[in-house]
């Protein structure tokens, strides 16, 4: 719904429609974070450097006007996409495949949060290992500062910010590796560590990785 503090396109157009809700500077950005799962106010800030904390706010409170977002907790107040708030995930994915292959523009500060790598990382390895083809299915629970990321490794690759459920094996890397892997293309040996279980899951999203390295750096 349009508000006088609001601009739209009026267009009659689905894109139009859809910037409408999220075509404001920092929304989709939100949206990454919270596709990596609920998160609290603290944590979203974390992982946006830069916004304005009346600004989270203000977004936060639209996309939950727009039914895109959800509160929940009470004092300990976590955010959360609705149903149709997570229907964006394959737009955003999309998305930052195409980014990728763009490069950064400019002076690009690495991401700061194991939450904010979740999608990047989904949308970047998932889509080399949907053209791999590779059939065999792993789940590997990563551990990046302190945090966990679960990775479902199938068709393609899906990533959140919580526990595995019954991994096949446990990895560890940082936030800064994963960065210098995302901005220009850095990766050895030591970007993924093997801590323990099937060596088989941990080395095929070594491999993923690996991957999108030489893809970032042929487009250089």
């Amino acid at each position: 719904m349009a508000s006088e503090d609001r601009k739209t396109y009026g267009q009659m157009c689905a894109l139009a429609m859809a910037l409408d809700r999220v075509g404001d500077r920092w929304t989709m950005l939100i949206m990454r974070e919270l596709l990596g799962g609920p998160a609290r106010f603290s944590e979203l800030k974390e992982g946006l450097p830069g916004i304005a904390t009346n600004l989270l706010t203000t977004r936060l409170r639209r996309l939950e006007l727009d039914g895109l977002v959800r509160r929940s907790g009470g004092y300990n107040t976590t955010y959360s996409l609705t149903t149709i708030g997570s229907g964006i995930r394959s737009a955003l994915h999309e998305l930052g495949q195409w980014g990728f292959n763009l490069g950064p523009m400019g002076d690009a500060a690495p991401l700061t949060s194991a939450r904010s790598l979740a999608m990047p990382l989904q949308s970047i390895l998932g889509s080399i290992r949907a053209e791999m083809g590779d059939a065999e299915h792993f789940v590997v629970e990563l551990e990046v500062d302190g945090s966990l990321i679960e990775l479902i490794l199938a068709d393609g690759l899906t990533a959140t910010a919580r526990p595995a459920v019954d991994a096949d094996s446990r990895a560890r890397s940082t936030v800064a590796k994963i960065s210098a892997l995302l901005l220009s293309a850095e990766h050895n040996a030591a970007t993924v560590e093997h801590v323990d279980g099937d060596e088989a899951a941990t080395a095929a999203l070594s491999e993923l990785m690996a991957t999108a390295a030489q893809m970032a750096t042929a487009q250089v």
